[in-house]
């Protein structure tokens, strides 16, 4: 989808911008089964206003549990054709899937921090000058109004230096410092989470619906919802093995790349990432 030259001029926007809207890259026929494939895990979770309450009141958002193992279609997504160039470029060989979530974001305010970094307190980073640390993508399957909750960004700031004061802004519609998204159908955001950003209110009667998948590199611990219960049918390339996290015995994680794979023996390609999937079925016992 993408040629050289177009990879180059993302590569250079998500650098110097921190993020990059990309549009239509989800092919339709995917975005169908995703559509089915959420709205039927969320379930009852797509009523509302009951099913927002809680013992403390009004419940902003839901999150579907282990997404990637609801359907296939979620897998699928991980190393879309059509998108994970583009992920290469701005995170390079070294990817990995880091978590992911599927998100409901119901109508009211919004429950993110106004113009905040993801990861302000990582340690042993030097996040203004590590712009391909830490990427998002939040993958969308259905159009949003500008009232939907969408995401707002304040282009260049995951390059402000340590310590730089967060900014006030009182009316986001008119500051030109900030851009807001309005993603269609088929479309991807990704971004810098260091970059500043948050999410507007939902002031539309709908439901925000949005699939976020995190990357970063081999060496960086994964969630455990970036692993997939049945890895014997889905790693079953060495791009998958890498983004799930499935060990070369021999390769250390800072040389895992995957424009250097080596052939791997059946019984390390799941080893580790087994012992993954056990602890997070000890966890639900």
């Amino acid at each position: 989808m993408f040629s050289e030259g177009d990879l180059a001029e993302i590569k250079l926007q998500f650098e110097t911008q921190g993020f990059i809207h990309l549009r239509g890259v989800i092919p339709a026929d995917v975005v169908a089964r995703v559509r089915m494939a959420f709205d039927e895990a969320a379930g009852e979770r797509l009523r509302l206003p009951r099913e927002r309450q809680s013992n403390d009141g009004a419940v902003p958002f839901y999150d579907i549990p282990n997404v990637l193992d609801v359907d296939p279609v979620f897998v699928d997504l991980v190393d879309l054709p059509t998108l994970f160039p583009v992920l290469l470029q701005v995170v390079g060989t070294d990817i990995q899937l880091n978590h992911t979530t599927a998100r409901l974001f119901y109508p009211g305010p919004t429950f993110t921090a106004p113009w905040h970094s993801d990861i302000p307190h990582v340690l042993g980073v030097s996040q203004n000058n590590s712009v391909n640390f830490f990427v998002k993508a939040h993958l969308f399957f259905e159009d949003l109004t500008p009232d939907q909750g969408c995401l707002a960004f304040i282009p260049g700031s995951h390059r402000y230096p340590p310590g730089y004061p967060r900014p006030v802004i009182r009316d986001m519609e008119r500051c030109s410092a900030v851009v807001k998204t309005v993603p269609r159908a088929g479309d991807a955001i990704l971004f810098n989470t260091h970059v500043l950003h948050m999410a507007t209110d939902n002031s539309s009667p709908h439901v925000r619906k949005s699939l976020i998948y995190a990357y970063s590199h081999y060496w960086v611990k994964q969630y455990d919802n970036a692993v997939p219960a049945d890895l014997e049918r889905y790693a079953t390339t060495p791009q998958r093995k890498q983004l799930f996290g499935v060990d070369i015995e021999g390769v250390p994680y800072f040389n895992r790349r995957l424009d250097r794979v080596e052939p791997i023996p059946l019984f390390s390609t799941f080893s580790s990432a087994a012992r993954k999937v056990i602890r997070r079925a000890l966890q639900k016992m």
